[in-house]
């Protein structure tokens, strides 16, 4: 294992690091050595300061063959709940080369319990999803493609590294390929004696958001650090002992609670009302339900029922909003038969053919939040569990699988009732946007109904990625003034 192999090669990665002048031949000969037996990292992994779980990596080789297996465990508190654990376990296959041969992803919550797989195929890359009969979609596979044993020969292998390095990486929870760059350079830190090179990683295009990666002489990751939510998220080797110590789960939910600048009436919540937000690093969207104006110090946004203009939707966009997807996987037939059950009555309206998805939703749903995981609409219709976010993947999914087209809005929600120990806030919240005939119209099986206490901050087919970039948004937020117009 790595770290009880540790003081088998640390007299001569010390060595190595102490003579610059040591040729890659033999660094390479001391990986090799290093790269034939199983290795391991145990890592502990802390947000805001605060421990919220570990990391545990295992390599396997066989004669042809690399298995590395990442297992990730958090842990967080929810007032009022048992403390929510997720585990997603991701495996790799590769040749002895570097060579990408599959991928696997489980994640197991008390929401989730899902498993993908990608399958190498020449140059096309088979991803499915177990238990589900959705068809296996198909992707071109963009070069340079690398796993993580491949990525790290590829580093090995280079003679120089004062350029970016950039390759491509699987992502399941967009179900996209990422296009990453490396940026690498020596070096040398008494905090960090095994290291011998930092690289800053992040998506191309993309250098607000990235990841510090200190690495050893042989490209093995042994700390990175990041943002998430305006707090510095750390992993760092650690021994098994460190990794999996017990320690108390921060309460998540709270960082994300919006304090609104005064009481909002019910009565104000039923009519319109004009914010001005401030720190929002991507404009909000124009719906038929909010203005969105920008001022020079943000935004200025107006809510109502119909308080929006929002230009009609092109047919290829409502062929897109009615596609089954991973995450709102319409074409599986349970939902086929629950819709026909639900609307056995053909002549009503589209808004109420919604309303009466919507209460179906909301009844079939356990009435305690859980938030932990990201489930599909499939796992959250068969275990009820869940918060908002699957309340909306459910609805959305349900309302495909009726020929609605439909999609996810994410954003803030008004409460005034006491929300974990506080009132008077705004939360983090999702619900689903119907085309009715002539206007996308919202419908809140979480809420109970959509209200001006609702702001949109991005709307989605439900992919888990893109609701994190929204969510990494709302830290930076504030209320700065939210105002009842009334009619005259």
């Amino acid at each position: 294992m790595r770290v009880a192999t540790r003081l088998f090669y640390t007299a001569l990665m010390v060595n190595l690091l102490g003579q610059p002048q040591t040729s890659l031949a033999q660094a390479r000969q001391a990986q090799d050595h290093v790269a034939q037996h199983p290795t391991e990292q145990w890592q502990t992994l802390g947000l805001g300061g605060h421990k919220m779980g570990y990391r545990h990596i295992l390599r396997h080789p066989s004669e042809n063959q690399l298995l590395t297996r990442e297992t990730l465990v958090l842990t967080v508190s929810q007032p009022g709940a048992p403390n929510a654990t997720s585990t997603t376990v991701l495996e790799y296959r590769e040749s002895s080369t570097g060579q990408p041969l599959a991928i696997t992803k489980r994640v197991t919550s008390a929401t989730a319990n899902h498993q993908m797989q990608a399958t190498v195929d020449e140059q096309i890359l088979v991803v499915s999803q177990l238990n589900s009969t959705n068809s296996p979609r198909k992707h071109a596979i963009p070069q340079p493609f690398y796993l993580p044993e491949g990525l790290r020969l590829a580093l090995l292998g280079k003679t120089e590294h004062d350029s970016p390095f950039n390759y491509f990486s699987w992502n399941f929870s967009s179900q996209k390929f990422d296009h990453l760059q490396l940026q690498i350079q020596p070096y040398n830190s008494p905090d960090h004696p095994e290291a011998r090179w930092q690289i800053r990683r992040h998506q191309l295009g993309d250098t607000k958001r990235s990841t510090l990666i200190v690495a050893d002489q042989y490209f093995y990751f042994t700390e990175e650090r990041s943002t998430s939510g305006g707090d510095e998220v750390i992993i760092s080797d650690c021994s098994q002992t460190c990794a999996q110590a017990d320690f108390e789960p921060a309460t998540h939910v709270y960082r994300q609670l919006i304090a609104s600048p005064y009481k909002i009436t019910d009565t104000a919540l039923r009519g319109k009302i004009r914010y001005r937000l401030q720190g929002l690093s991507t404009p909000p969207p124009s719906t038929f339900e909010q203005t969105v104006k920008p001022l020079t110090d943000g935004v200025e946004i107006l809510v109502c029922d119909d308080c929006g203009a929002e230009a009609p939707p092109a047919p290829e966009t409502l062929a897109v909003a009615l596609q089954a997807n991973y995450w709102l996987p319409s074409s599986e037939p349970v939902f086929k038969t629950v819709v026909d059950d639900i609307l056995a009555d053909k002549d009503i309206t589209t808004a109420a053919r919604m309303r009466r998805l919507s209460r179906f939703v909301s009844r079939h749903m356990n009435s305690e939040a859980s938030y932990s995981g990201y489930a599909t609409a499939l796992e959250a219709y068969n275990s009820k569990q869940g918060d908002c976010t699957e309340h909306a993947l459910l609805l959305a999914t349900l309302a495909r699988a009726a020929g609605i087209p439909s999609r996810v809005a994410f954003g803030m929600a008004y409460n005034n009732e006491r929300f974990l120990g506080r009132k008077y806030v705004f939360v983090p919240h999702a619900w689903v946007q119907a085309w009715t005939g002539n206007r996308w119209q919202s419908f809140d099986s979480g809420l109970g109904k959509f209200t001006a206490g609702h702001i949109t901050l991005g709307v989605s087919n439900g992919e888990q990625s893109e609701v994190l970039k929204l969510n990494e948004q709302l830290h930076q937020i504030k209320i700065i003034s939210a105002v009842q117009i009334k009619s005259r």
